[in-house]
């Protein structure tokens, strides 16, 4: 399993995401990228993590494994639910934690792997599509 995290400076202060209940998985984390990185990088995660980098049809379309975008915050306006659900592509988020509050953030990487290793064993939570 590929993850790509989009934006983790959009986090406040420098929290880290925890380990995957996963035994192998790639794992690949931006500071920011521009929507053209985003696409270029995305086209083979299967996961892409997300504070408020867009993730628009163009970056959906071109990544031909993505199952799942997990939001790192409540807030998924940035997502385009059309082209993620045409491809039948979930999407969660973190409800009720604020990415830019540094007490947040933490507890925000620590839900966005648990709706990852949940979405794994086909339990997803949190959903928005």
């Amino acid at each position: 399993m590929n993850v790509v995290v989009l934006d983790s400076a959009a986090l406040a202060g420098e929290p880290d995401f925890p380990m995957l209940d996963l035994p192998k998985f790639g794992w690949q984390q931006y500071p920011q990228l521009d929507a053209a990185e985003a696409a270029e990088r995305c086209w083979r995660a299967d996961v892409v993590i997300t504070v408020q980098a867009p993730v628009d049809q163009k970056t959906i379309e071109g990544a031909f494994k993505l199952k799942l975008i997990a939001v790192a915050g409540a807030d998924f306006a940035h997502i385009d639910l059309e082209a993620a659900k045409a491809r039948g592509i979930q999407v969660c988020r973190v409800p009720g934690l604020d990415p830019a509050d540094r007490s947040d953030a933490e507890a925000i990487c620590r839900e966005v792997v648990e709706n990852i290793n949940a979405f794994v064993r086909g339990e997803p939570r949190n959903l928005v599509v």
